[in-house]
């Protein structure tokens, strides 16, 4: 049983419109109703993710230049500190010296940009970047439940099914 949808109206014109037009043909959403739903969600999102107690995922990318000190090493002592909270990462190589390290984190919003902080202050990371997103069911309660998802679950992957868990798969020089 999916959510029954509630029609409301929203006067607006002019310029903002124009600009919410043009914002809808950007993002190719098939029609205003979708964008507005669209932005409602990712307003509550990220308010969701202010509140430095609630569920959140968080996505790092790091670069940095490999031979400068031993910044690998303290990456890896930072993630291994908090090793509930890192879910997987992925190691690429740029270049000669340049590698590309990006880590998903999980659990709350305060630990989660705590720990960004640290692996993106470490000395010898060139740049880094944190972004949030809630790990709880606020936005999309009703249409879980509707659909029987309202708990984690198994997915069948090929001839084998797992559940959501915490993997660790970390691939490093």
């Amino acid at each position: 049983m999916k959510d029954v949808l509630t029609r409301f109206s929203v006067a607006i014109g002019g310029e903002l419109l124009k600009r919410f037009d043009v914002y809808c043909e950007k993002h190719r959403y098939p029609n205003r109703s979708e964008a507005v739903r669209g932005l409602i969600r990712a307003a509550l999102i990220e308010e969701a993710v202010d509140e430095e107690t609630s569920d959140a995922m968080g996505v790092v990318t790091l670069i940095y230049d490999h031979h400068a000190g031993r910044v690998a090493e303290r990456l890896t002592d930072l993630q291994h500190e908090q090793i509930n909270a890192v879910v997987t990462t992925t190691h690429v190589h740029l270049d000669a010296r340049r590698c590309l390290e990006v880590i998903l984190l999980r659990g709350r919003t305060k630990m989660v940009r705590k720990l960004a902080d640290d692996l993106i202050g470490t000395k010898g990371v060139e740049t880094g970047r944190l972004v949030l997103a809630s790990a709880s069911s606020i936005l999309h309660e009703g249409e879980a439940e509707a659909e029987g998802h309202s708990h984690p679950h198994p997915h069948p992957h090929g001839d084998h099914e797992h559940g959501h868990g915490h993997s660790h798969s970390h691939s490093h020089d």
